[in-house]
């Protein structure tokens, strides 16, 4: 039994401190830069030294408190919860229907504003996938472009087609509305009820987590999107369950041939919606494959965990029984189908027959230097005096140089890159200049990068929302049709949703949930503090942060970070925040005296852990 005197001591020590301290001060420097961005994006350092001090003291205290917290979110061991003596069956369908039920909640909660803002809202990318698709762009009937995943150009477009078909398109728009809601409800209530379930967690923390999906108006109002990235991210949320299941059993869970055909559909599904998966969920397959090769070989990096750290040992991502018996061959083979299947149909089968088939015009290139071009821009409305005549003329060649100075805009890269025509082979000139000025003067690129993402890192940001889409027409005189547009009772309802909105952002503790930074820095700097601070082996923690570490690269990279058009971007780290939280509470919990372990042990002895997987099986 640990004393609260033991409790308290080992809440500050050196470890804890320092773990806590080190994330704190990395996301501290960050919102101090994007915090000194003013309104036309140079820096304007002010109290700097003070506000660094503040970020870093209060985030490094609610880390601490945050690990004060964590061990008694957690049931202890000798607290069996009751599906422990439950058959695997009953375990099965027990967490299929909590998954159910819950889902149902949380839906119930997210109708209202459903309904409030019918029928949907709409980005610049959705209105230009359905014109490409309706032929409404430029006059160009069927026109298909990789702009946008040609997956959501041909759903978006066949959208509106069928809603033409039945006289109603609103009402075709909201009954997808409603299903990517209930799709997007289900995957958080599998994400937060596995954690609940696999790492043996209380009730109030699983109920506080579904609470806070349920009850956080974010969710349901992003729900209302017909976009790329509302589709992408419940399904990356989902495929994040299995990859950590994939990687806490060493492989186990893909024993089941039904286990790996669900992996393999959610890998393709995810990076067919948004093509930034591909670089996302396919390296993370690969570095667990590895990973998990190398563990079944004989090291116990990764197993000996399993079963210690689930209430029901090892009931899986589907609640299925693993087989601690499994050979190695029969999962590491399932495991690498898995791999190639997916990499053959979203590397090769895709981009290389299907789109050449179907006559899709292949994307700009302009999208891969979004952030290289809005640093030229900004070079050039910067420095024109120090442009030698050759730079200019590559400039000039690939982004029309004649008002590139007043094009540059210091949040979005949209007016400098759209005006390249493409294709072009003007790109091999202009990276030479690129290169070439940057080392001349370095900040200009350096304030540059950091003002086109600061919405992602201020610490004063709301999550920008629209409840209508009618600042598309402001934004770029997007044509959106009557028939897209809320009117008659809808638009009261807008507004009366628009109003309860602004009402609880404006709410101190609430406010803070609607914070941007909360979800890019703070929650992923508590991640990686409780595993600093966690006293068990760890090699598998620290794999399963490989996917949200290259989804938060990726983040930093965007061509825009505020209003509305940025927030989309980080969707997926909003979608995975409350359930990587809870993991991260799990995590540490699983290591710490109050799960009646001593700190000394590192992790049960792998006897132990195969005769509780061998118990689960009977």
């Amino acid at each position: 039994m640990v004393t609260f005197r033991e409790h308290i001591r080992t809440w500050v020590s050196p470890r804890n401190i320092l773990a806590s301290l080190l994330p704190a001060v990395v996301a501290a420097g960050v919102m101090v830069l994007c915090d000194a961005i003013d309104g036309n994006g140079y820096f304007a350092f002010s109290h700097t030294v003070r506000h660094a001090l503040l970020l870093t003291g209060g985030m490094t205290l609610l880390f601490l408190l945050l690990l004060a917290v964590a061990p008694y979110t957690r049931l202890p061991q000798k607290e069996k919860r009751d599906g422990d003596s439950r058959d695997a069956n009953k375990v099965r369908w027990y967490s299929r229907h909590a998954v159910l039920v819950e889902t149902g909640i949380i839906f119930l909660c997210w109708l209202p504003w459903l309904i409030a803002l019918y029928p949907a809202n709409f980005l610049g990318d959705t209105l230009i996938s359905i014109g490409w698709f309706t032929g409404t762009v430029d006059g160009a009937g069927n026109f298909l472009s990789d702009h946008n995943p040609i997956l959501t150009v041909a759903l978006f477009g066949g959208l509106a087609e069928l809603g033409k078909l039945l006289h109603h398109v609103g009402l075709v728009f909201f009954v997808f509305v409603l299903v990517q809601a209930v799709c997007t409800c289900y995957a958080f209530a599998r994400a937060v009820q596995y954690v609940y379930t696999e790492f043996g967690l209380r009730k109030v923390a699983r109920n506080l987590a579904l609470g806070f999906y349920a009850l956080c108006p974010l969710f349901p109002v992003w729900c209302t999107y017909l976009s790329k990235d509302a589709l992408f991210s419940p399904l990356f949320v989902l495929w994040c369950v299995h990859f950590v299941e994939l990687v806490r059993t060493s492989g186990r869970s893909m024993a089941s041939s039904r286990e790996a055909v669900v992996f393999s559909l959610l890998t393709i599904a995810a990076c067919l919606t948004k093509k930034l998966g591909i670089y996302i969920l396919l390296p993370s397959i690969f570095i667990a494959l590895i990973c998990c090769a190398i563990s079944r070989g004989g090291s116990d990096a990764f197993e000996g965990n399993v079963a210690h750290d689930g209430g029901v040992a090892c009931s899986g991502a589907h609640g299925e029984g693993k087989t601690s018996g499994t050979s190695r061959v029969p999962v590491m083979r399932n495991v690498i189908i898995s791999f190639v299947a997916s990499a053959a149909v979203l590397l090769v089968l895709v981009p290389h027959v299907l789109l050449p088939i179907l006559h899709v015009r292949p994307t700009e290139r302009y999208e891969t230097y979004s952030v290289q071009l809005q640093q030229t821009a900004r070079y050039v409305a910067d420095h024109p005096d120090d442009i030698t005549a050759e730079e200019w003329s590559a400039i000039d060649r690939l982004l029309d140089g004649s008002d590139l100075s007043t094009r540059w805009v210091w949040y979005i890269s949209d007016p400098v890159k759209y005006r390249i025509s493409e294709p072009t082979d003007a790109y091999s000139d202009w990276l030479k200049a690129y290169l070439a000025e940057g080392l001349r003067h370095p900040l200009s690129y350096v304030q540059s990068y950091v003002a086109l993402e600061s919405g992602f890192g201020k610490s004063d940001l709301q999550i920008a929302v629209q409840m209508d889409s009618s600042f598309m027409s402001a934004y770029d005189a997007s044509d959106i049709p009557d028939a897209y547009m809320s009117t008659g009772w809808s638009l009261k309802t807008g507004e009366m949703a628009e109003r309860i909105y602004t009402k609880l952002t404006s709410l101190p503790i609430v406010g803070l949930a609607h914070r941007c930074v909360v979800y890019t820095l703070v929650i992923p700097g508590f991640y990686v503090a409780a595993l600093l601070a966690s006293r068990r082996k760890k090699a598998w923690m620290w794999l399963i942060a490989v996917p949200f570490a290259l989804t938060e690269l990726g983040l930093w990279i965007s061509p825009i970070s505020i209003t509305v058009l940025g927030s989309r971007y980080f969707l997926p780290l909003l979608y995975c925040g409350p359930w990587l939280f809870l993991l991260s509470m799990a995590m540490y919990a699983s290591g710490s005296p109050a799960d009646g372990e001593s700190y000394g042990d590192d992790a049960p002895s792998k006897s132990a852990s195969q005769a509780s997987l061998s118990a689960a099986e009977a």
